[in-house]
């Protein structure tokens, strides 16, 4: 069976609406916030406050940094700088934005950001350790868990942990 056959309808339509997300708003990429948040409804995220709007703001932050989480941020300012402070000063001088990666040049459609790849490689693995023969959503949101970047801090933040949604997808195999 190849890899496309064994995506849910469901999963399959989170990643169209991810990229649709991302060429909406002109997005360079397809990042992996496009994929949690083409997520928000899916039952495997039922409970859990996570309001777009929210997400949205976060994630908008996590851009004007140039891709800093909270974690990196706190790091640096633990070494005495101030990322807020240096990117204001940045955006004086530049214009507002200009740390967010811009457009790359492409031939059709929109690149998917490595953390987007890493996280489809990963959801296989997902499945295949819950031994389960299909990718669900799921297994998608276990996946941006293991990732280390802006959608699993913004995930855990909010009480959304890799424990709790493996659970989930554990049971959802019970059903």
């Amino acid at each position: 069976m190849m890899i496309a056959e064994r995506f849910t309808k469901e999963a399959r339509e989170a990643v169209k609406a991810a990229v649709r997300d991302a060429e909406r708003v002109h997005a360079g990429e397809v990042g992996v916030e496009y994929l949690l948040l083409a997520l928000l409804d899916a039952p495997v995220l039922a409970g859990f406050d996570l309001p777009r709007e929210e997400l949205e703001a976060a994630f908008r932050d996590y851009r004007r940094k140039g891709g800093l989480t909270k974690a990196d941020a706190e790091a640096l300012r633990g070494l005495g700088i101030d990322v807020d402070q240096v990117i204001d000063s940045v955006e004086q001088s530049l214009g507002s934005g200009v740390l967010r990666p811009g457009p790359r040049r492409r031939w059709f459609g929109l690149p998917l950001e490595p953390a987007f790849k890493k996280t489809l490689e990963n959801l296989l693995r997902e499945a295949r350790d819950l031994g389960h023969s299909y990718l669900g959503n799921e297994h998608i949101v276990l996946a941006l868990l293991q990732s280390k970047g802006i959608v699993a801090e913004v995930l855990n933040e909010r009480g959304v942990t890799y424990g709790e949604i493996r659970k989930r997808a554990a049971s959802a195999r019970a059903r």
